[in-house]
């Protein structure tokens, strides 16, 4: 398949995994087959206390961080406790996700480019080719480095909330073209 890999960017709050569940959505009406991890943040009286990973193909939940220990073996860093089982499974799920027609892996951070911790899979996954679109998001702070590893064919930056709809309306035609080369290709 060819690599058509856009890196999803913005600060926190400005609608990454908002714009990266919409464009699932999408792509699941239109008939394609989404895959990959979807990371909600989990809120308690409008403070972030808590990151959540989410199978895109099953709809599964795993708690993957939290802004306090859990346990023994929680990774921490900066604010964050990982919790090594969700890591490992979402590992899992990645490494299953394709083929798909559209792959999304929200997010990578410092822990993959620079610690080769948390979603390991996801550098081999990506190169594997094995999807027509790959939405990877990736903070501000390293998406030089970013591009430099996944070399994308473009960036989509988001920069609130508000705009996610307006933002998957404007992106919605990469689609209905991942669309056209799957119908292409199953003939």
């Amino acid at each position: 398949m060819a690599v058509n890999l856009w890196i999803v960017t913005g600060w926190r709050g400005s609608g990454k995994t908002t714009f990266c569940r919409e464009m699932v959505q999408a792509a699941s009406r239109i008939g394609l087959d989404p895959a990959g991890l979807i990371s909600p943040a989990g809120f308690k009286q409008d403070q972030k206390d808590s990151i959540w990973a989410e199978a895109i193909r099953s709809g599964e939940k795993r708690l993957l961080a939290t802004d306090r220990p859990r346990t023994q073996e929680d990774l921490a860093f900066g604010d964050w406790y990982f919790n090594q089982s969700t890591l490992e499974w979402g590992n899992e799920v990645l490494k299953s996700s394709v083929p798909c027609d559209v792959l999304v892996i929200d997010e990578l951070g410092p822990l993959e480019f620079h610690f080769s911790l948390g979603w390991v899979s996801a550098m081999d996954v990506i190169r594997t080719g094995n999807y027509h679109l790959a939405l990877v998001v990736v903070r501000p702070e390293l998406l030089e480095t970013a591009k430099i590893i996944l070399q994308p064919v473009n960036t989509i930056q988001m920069t609130n909330v508000e705009e996610v709809n307006s933002r998957v309306l404007q992106f919605t035609p990469l689609l209905f073209q991942v669309k056209e080369i799957v119908c292409r290709t199953s003939m």
